[in-house]
């Protein structure tokens, strides 16, 4: 069966969902359910925390029918009459509260939440009409007014409102934050090294071997429940702490059963429908999955390649070395299905929420412009390389989750939370362009493979008589895998007005790379309440990391002089790089993989991370409450190199510290929906293990080659917030923010002082950060709102007098820290027809991506990106249909240096049609 075959039969099953929800949809909409009894479900919380209040009574008024919260705050009464009911709500030291109007629908879930007033003279009980449910939004917002740090979030409600697919689009949303390459975090300008990405309170790890880089577009936004970006630090989260935390919760125990089937279809200007760039390939790569076709030969496996085994290693490589452009870019291809279901609510409730989701797409970059300076003279620039890079991409996700909660009692919760995902990207590419004095052509066929895997068992329970204390812990095991098997590339050179092998080096052969990043944690924390106005949290942290890298590269290099000059040397590298050849000797097959202290492509790296913390919230003033906590972390890390293969492994680099971190956190309420904040912590940025080994590795012939550092440091944060808040109405938020840090030993990427193009990660001697922001949501009708944040950050790297020998500027902006960042959304429901508009606008400003040279002059800048967006939801026959666009602006992506470009590519704008269908 060919590609072209198969891809048709994939493109038309994936097209049944959308047929299925169309026809399932008539039938669901036939079935009445006007016999079945209701329920009234909700939430009760402290009306000047926003607190969840356990075991609160909360029953049907004058009857002995209801519940008690459990130890989320939730409650739930079922098998209710349709009709209309007032409930009752009670808590010692709290005022009774009565709800009346309550409706009650055949066969649907009323949400009632509900807020206990804690009790004052004259206050003893309170009647209050229903009104409409409380949006998810606006219960972030509860949260966020009277949470201990300052916080910005986006619920699951406000991401399915703007249309985001994953976590990735949906984040760049929350004030102060910015995503670089669809998956690299930044918050208040800092990159990824500054911040952590937690999934359900456990930290992931990176599967990028170049770089801390947790791929948060790997999460479909149907797994979220929401996201909190955590910006000032407290004491029992990480060290590693500056820009911010962001936590992502994926759902938990659902109100009510629910099934979803999506499905939608993509059209790029750009690529959609253009010829693309393509290769054969293995017959499960639709799937992300390599069959095996691209595996390292088994002979290989404890031994190096030598002149005896070659010929039986060259029948064991893939053997299609061609790219055809022949076929077209189709649209993307997405399907999912999500379920949640409580059961058992009457005994032990189970609450299990599940998604499965899948997306295909072959797309068309074309045109990208890539270049590296050399130096600057009185004409411009001297470019070592100027390509033009045209690439096709097939990318094929896959993803799962499961989350089973169980709750003994109304004071214990149980929950194992799982996720799976795998992406993956086979692309291939013609780059070519003048390289020094001549004209290369390359091909890289690449099959990038990332996949994580997360599991979390996690404990919450409530001791209600034994000073409100809580105790909770987790123990998790996550899992990152990036493998890229087999990555081939060739190099021909201009000659005489045709392209001719260039058998030199290692520009042409394999790549095999594995690597696989284990992370074994376990979180303890009690908390408990001596007296009224103090509660004090005591815990520890036990994280153990391992990676294991390995990497082969194998070069064709030519052996008969004659070879060069023949007619051979003009043929596609299928018919030079032929079986054939090696096994006559016309062309030599060497491995060129590196071992040793000095420089290996092969290291292990563990890391070991010991916390314990202290911390007590005191609220002796009346409207003053503040957070004195403390952490003390060690960590150990280590990397080994074997100084051969199958030999045995030396410590190469050592990094072992031990930090006492402080945190401090005061809020005063200047009125009961104003706050004033301010915060004090000290913090880290460690190294990740590729930084600090001596592996390098780069994309192409004539790209960015990137070194590691051994004698790398950690780098020392302190940090200074300061916020104004105030909260009109429901749903409604005004806050301004500043914000200082100061770093000491940041790490950095610096170009090396050579001819190539070469980079290496280096400790910059400190630097400095501050800068405001501003937020505001608005309901400016009961159909219209308006969320707007901006961000104005400066930041500067002293590097010392002594390095204006090899960097371009001794004084800079940080690497990744953008002086601007700007989102503005509104939301707007048309009642008759129950749809409901949102548009959105998000940019920010130039930022450093590398640290220039000397003889460059300049720094290499990314230039803004000006992302408009705009989505339409309307529903017709039961399902739900939406419409969304993406980059209408049609803006470019490009890089600088000084008044030369570097990099340039139009990625076109993007409309998405989609459909979901509830059971």
């Amino acid at each position: 069966m060919n590609v072209m075959t198969l891809c048709k039969k994939i493109f038309i099953i994936l097209l049944i969902p959308a047929a299925a929800v169309l026809g399932i949809s008539e039938m669901s909409a036939a079935q009445s359910q006007s016999a079945d009894p209701g329920q009234i479900t909700g939430k009760v919380v402290d009306a000047q925390t926003g607190e969840t209040i356990i075991g609160a009574n909360v029953a049907i008024t004058g009857t002995t029918k209801g519940a008690a919260t459990d130890l989320d705050g939730r409650y739930s009464i079922r098998n209710l009459q349709p009709g209309t009911y007032s409930i009752t709500v009670t808590y010692i030291s709290y005022s009774k509260k009565t709800v009346t109007g309550v409706e009650v629908n055949p066969g649907e879930s009323q949400i009632l939440d509900i807020s206990l007033q804690p009790k004052t003279v004259g206050m003893d009980e309170i009647t209050v009409t229903a009104t409409a449910d409380q949006s998810s939004a606006a219960g972030l917002l509860a949260m966020q007014r009277k949470s201990v740090p300052m916080q910005d979030g986006l619920s699951s409600q406000q991401i399915s409102k703007l249309g985001d697919s994953d976590v990735g689009a949906a984040i760049k949303r929350v004030t102060g934050v910015t995503v670089q390459d669809g998956k690299n975090v930044f918050v208040r300008g800092l990159g990824n090294r500054y911040s952590n990405v937690q999934l359900n309170g456990s930290q992931l790890p990176s599967t990028n071997p170049n770089k801390k880089e947790v791929p948060v577009d790997l999460f479909g936004s149907g797994l979220v429940s929401n996201i909190i970006v955590q910006k000032t630090f407290t004491a029992d989260q990480s060290a590693e702490f500056s820009g911010g935390s962001v936590q992502i919760t994926t759902r938990e125990f659902p109100d009510d059963r629910n099934l979803t089937l999506s499905y939608s279809t993509s059209y790029n200007t750009v690529s959609t429908l253009e010829n693309t760039l393509t290769s054969g390939g293995s017959s499960t790569d639709f799937l992300g999955y390599d069959n095996g076709k691209r595996k390292l030969p088994s002979i290989l496996k404890g031994q190096r390649l030598n002149d005896e085994i070659a010929p039986r290693v060259v029948q064991g490589l893939h053997d299609n070395w061609g790219i055809d452009s022949n076929r077209n870019a189709i649209p993307s291809q997405s399907v999912s299905v999500n379920y949640a279901n409580q059961f058992n609510e009457d005994r032990i409730p189970i609450g299990i929420v599940g998604n499965f989701s899948y997306k295909f797409a072959r797309d068309l970059q074309p045109n990208k412009i890539q270049r590296f300076i050399q130096f600057f003279d009185s004409n411009g620039p001297n470019y070592l390389t100027d390509y033009d890079h045209n690439e096709g991409v097939i990318q094929a996700d896959l993803s799962g989750m499961l989350n089973i909660f169980i709750k003994p009692s109304s004071v214990t919760k149980i929950g194992l939370k799982s996720l799976y995902s795998n992406a993956t990207t086979d692309s291939k590419s013609v780059i070519e362009g003048p390289y020094q004095n001549g004209i290369n052509r390359l091909t890289v066929l690449n099959f990038d493979r990332r996949t994580v895997f997360s599991n979390t068992l996690e404990l919450e329970t409530y001791f209600r008589n034994f000073m409100s204390s809580t105790l909770s812990g987790n123990i998790s095991y996550n899992r990152a895998v990036r493998m890229r098997p087999d990555r081939r590339t060739t190099r021909y050179n201009l000659t005489g007005g045709e392209y001719r092998f260039a058998p030199f080096g290692d520009n042409n052969g394999h790549f095999f790379s594995d690597q696989n990043d284990n992370n074994y944690a376990g979180k303890l924390k009690y908390e408990f309440t001596p007296v009224d106005f103090v509660r004090i949290s005591a815990g520890g942290n036990i994280t153990i990391k391992d990676r294991s890298f390995t990497a082969r590269r194998i070069a064709y290099r030519d052996q008969v002089a004659p070879f060069i000059n023949g007619d051979v040397a003009t043929q596609p590298p299928s018919g030079i790089l032929a079986d054939e050849l090696v096994e006559n000797g016309a062309l030599e097959m060497v491995e060129t993989t590196q071992f040793g202290l000095n420089q290996s492509d092969w290291y292990d790296g563990f890391q070991s991370i010991y916390a314990g913390f202290v911390s007590t919230q005191w609220n002796v003033i009346d409207r003053l409450s503040f957070e004195l906590g403390g952490r003390v972390e060690n960590s150990v890390q280590t990397i080994e190199v074997p100084l051969n293969l199958g030999g045995d492994y030396e410590e190469a680099s050592r990094v072992d510290n031990t930090d006492f971190l402080p945190a401090v956190n005061v809020t005063y309420e200047i009125s009961d929906r104003s706050n004033l904040r301010a915060a004090f912590s000290r913090t880290l940025a460690r190294p990740e293990f590729r930084e600090i080994s001596n592996f390098n590795f780069a994309d192409f012939f004539g790209g960015k080659r990137i070194y590691g550092n051994p004698d790398l440091e950690r780098t020392r944060i302190t940090n200074y917030d300061l916020r104004v808040e105030t909260y009109p109405r429901g749903g409604e938020l005004f806050a301004v923010s500043a914000f200082y840090k100061q770093f000491e030993n940041p790490i950095e990427l610096f170009y090396r002082l050579t001819e190539n193009v070469e980079v290496f990660y280096d400790n910059a001697p400190e630097a400095d950060l501050y800068g405001i922001e501003v937020e505001g949501r608005k309901n400016i009708t009961d159909r219209l709102q308006i969320v707007a944040n901006a961000s104005y950050i400066l930041s500067e790297t002293k590097m010392g007098s002594g390095a204006s020998n090899r960097v371009a500027n001794i004084e800079r902006p940080m690497v990744g820290q953008s002086p601007f960042i700007f989102n503005v959304s509104s939301f707007y429901t048309i009642p008759k027809w129950n749809m409901n508009l949102s548009l959105s606008y998000n940019t920010f400003g130039e930022r450093v991506v590398t640290v220039g040279q000397s003889g460059q002059q300049y720094d290499e800048y990314e230039q803004p990106f000006h992302d408009l967006g705009a989505k339409i939801e309307y529903p017709l026959a039961g399902v739900n249909l939406s419409l969304e666009a993406s980059n209408l602006l049609n803006d470019v992506q490009e890089y600088t240096q000084g008044p030369a470009t570097t990099f340039r590519y139009k990625p076109g704008v993007t409309f998405q049609l989609g459909a979901t269908l509830s059971l």
